[in-house]
């Protein structure tokens, strides 16, 4: 028999020093889960009992690696809870042969009404952490009792659905769009959907049940080059509140749905039916019902976005004592043509769904907004371009044109962002049709032929750009956008690598055309010294017979400078009046990388 490690055995004989806790049955491991299970009472006299009883049992699920790894509180399928209350999982019981429930508490630092009896920071040491859990579970359970588990400018926390469906599911809402579906009384009808890849769904369209179009969801040019999908049957509902029953759980089947939409004077099952009999369900593969409902961004504010939590239903609902059984498979032909009845007692088959606006999925880093609301036109796909273009869309910038007229080679793998399978495509069309399968939201366009071509035949397509960025280096391309005057002010900025990838230069200025001669005058004697410095070195070459010299640099060299460009972008954005440039250098001292360095910056006032 499996035995427990002394870390965990000095921290389960710590736990009978704390007060509220009784173990029932001791530490045992479950194979299937791998875990220790330790089954336990909790009691407190402050516990309000007419919310929870006083003495409740308990299954704490602790990890092998013991201090380390994760402890879990489920209530028992008997003599515990058996709602759901705010910081818990849906609090439901599965039909396994574990005794435990599915309603795990958060007990989480970041839960910060149990802060009381201990602090929040949760300690890793073996004789203290799994009484920091027991106390703060107790805890939970005196605030749970209380309605005291969160407090009114705490982050709004969404209930959490049984997710019975594998189906996934995106749209875009934002606080734009709420005052959009404030301003309508319609509260139902049809919506269309394209399918992103196999079971991943983005919301297109909703309709009024007459097929006039309400809002349309709007995405970048990869996902919107996907069609609606004509096989899947969509309607959509909005809810005036989160649904659910009180203290905080979602509805599992079909009546509690029912009940709920009721409460907020909504007859669902008669407006399925009539969404049902406005559409065609022949040779539908899933019907998807959107239930709407807003939601706000701390507790103490007003609501500010509508949440789409998707539902995969048959094609008709009814309050049948009969059900019969279909499954409805995405990936198979399904040609389902009849009827279908579930019962009030059928669980519900909430999907997966996710607010997917560009606001949303950049919450984890964004550029700011003057960048990333930008019209860039990108001139030069190559090492470092091609870098600098993935760095900005991933950062959130939508609107990116590239021109480059060249092909990929083999050789250009070794520092490039494209792959083997676009060895010989155009090195601007295969980069855009990559950047825009980064995001969602990308909208990237490319411009076939040189810089001097398209000023010469695709001029109405390059002047919607606010911002021209150079990553040639080119002095012919640079003279080109000199001689060229532009109708109307641009930000011009020009990024180009020194010997080896040691130095970066930036310039820029805000006009009508690029500075070139200011350029030359302020990298001149930089390139003059790094001439200096390294021609006795030999470059590299690339086949045989005549001399093709290449620009030496790695990868890491390429990429890191790109990265700084993009941290410079801000303050060059800020700057409108005069020109700049910058230079960065990679410092390293005996063979020993110590970052890179700001070693010129020049404001320069013509």
């Amino acid at each position: 028999m499996k035995v427990p490690n002394e870390s965990l055995l000095t921290g389960r004989r710590a736990t009978e020093f704390v007060e509220g806790i009784e173990i029932i049955d001791d530490l045992k491991w479950i194979e299937p889960i791998k875990k220790w299970v330790l089954h336990c009472s909790l009691y407190s006299d402050e516990i309000e009992h007419a919310v929870i009883n006083k003495c409740t049992e308990w299954y704490i699920l602790i990890d092998d690696a013991y201090p380390r790894g994760s402890i879990g509180f489920y209530p028992s399928k008997r003599n515990s809870l058996t709602q759901t209350f705010p910081h818990q999982m849906y609090n439901y019981e599965d039909n396994n042969n574990y005794p435990w429930r599915n309603g795990l508490l958060c007990l989480d630092s970041n839960v910060r009404t149990l802060g009381r009896l201990v602090p929040n920071e949760e300690p890793y040491q073996e004789e203290v952490r799994l009484t920091w859990h027991v106390i703060r579970a107790i805890e939970w359970l005196i605030a749970a009792s209380k309605n005291k588990l969160t407090s009114q400018d705490e982050l709004f926390e969404l209930i959490d659905f049984p997710e019975f469906s594998s189906l996934k599911l995106g749209f875009s809402e934002d606080s734009q769009s709420f005052m959009h579906w404030n301003s309508i009384k319609v509260k139902y009808g049809i919506a269309t959907f394209s399918v992103l890849h196999s079971g991943v769904f983005l919301v297109r369209e909703f309709k009024k049940l007459n097929g006039l179009s309400l809002r349309n969801n709007e995405w970048g040019y990869h996902s919107s080059q996907v069609k609606s999908d004509d096989r899947i049957l969509g309607s959509w509902i909005l809810l005036k509140e989160v649904p659910h029953f009180k203290p905080w759980q979602a509805p599992l089947t079909w009546s509690e749905l029912t009940e709920i939409c009721k409460n907020q004077k909504i007859d669902i099952l008669s407006v399925l039916r009539q969404i049902n009999r406005k559409q065609n369900c022949k040779k539908k593969l899933v019907h998807i019902l959107l239930i709407g409902f807003p939601i706000k961004e701390k507790l103490n504010e007003d609501y500010s976005e509508i949440f789409w939590k998707g539902v995969e239903i048959p094609f008709l609902i009814e309050n049948s004592l009969n059900p019969k059984r279909v499954k409805l498979d995405i990936k198979q032909s399904n040609k389902i043509e009849k009827q279908v009845t579930i019962n009030g007692l059928s669980k519900i088959k909430w999907m997966h769904s996710f607010n997917w606006s560009k606001s949303a999925v950049m919450s984890r880093g964004m550029l700011p907004k003057k960048i990333s609301d930008s019209k860039i036109l990108l001139i030069g796909a190559g090492a470092l371009g091609s870098s600098v273009g993935e760095l900005l869309v991933r950062a959130g910038v939508e609107k990116l044109g590239i021109i480059d007229y060249d092909n990929l080679e083999m050789g250009n793998l070794t520092r490039h962002t494209l792959l083997l399978n676009e060895i010989g495509n155009n090195k601007a069309e295969a980069l855009t049709k990559r950047l825009n399968k980064t995001s969602l939201h990308s909208k990237v366009e490319s411009h076939a032929g040189t810089l001097k071509y398209n000023l010469e035949n695709n001029i109405e397509q390059l002047r919607k750009y606010n911002v021209i960025l150079d990553c040639t280096g080119d002095d012919e391309v640079l003279m080109q956008l000199q001689q060229y005057q532009w109708s109307d002010i641009k930000q011009f900025i020009s990024i180009s690598l020194g010997f080896e990838g040691r130095k970066l230069f930036l310039f820029s200025n805000y006009s009508f055309y690029f500075h070139y001669d200011l350029f030359r005058e302020c990298v001149d004697p930089w390139l003059a010294d790094e001439s200096t410095q390294f021609n006795e070195k030999q470059l590299p070459r690339e086949g045989l017979g005549c001399w093709h010299p290449l620009f030496p640099a790695r990868a890491d060299d390429v990429w890191i400078l790109a990265a700084t460009a993009i941290k410079k972008l801000e303050a060059i954005y800020n700057e409108t009046k005069f020109s700049t440039f910058s230079i960065y250098e990679q410092e390293n001292s005996d063979g020993n990388f110590q970052g890179i360095n700001l070693v010129h910056n020049e404001v320069i006032n013509e």
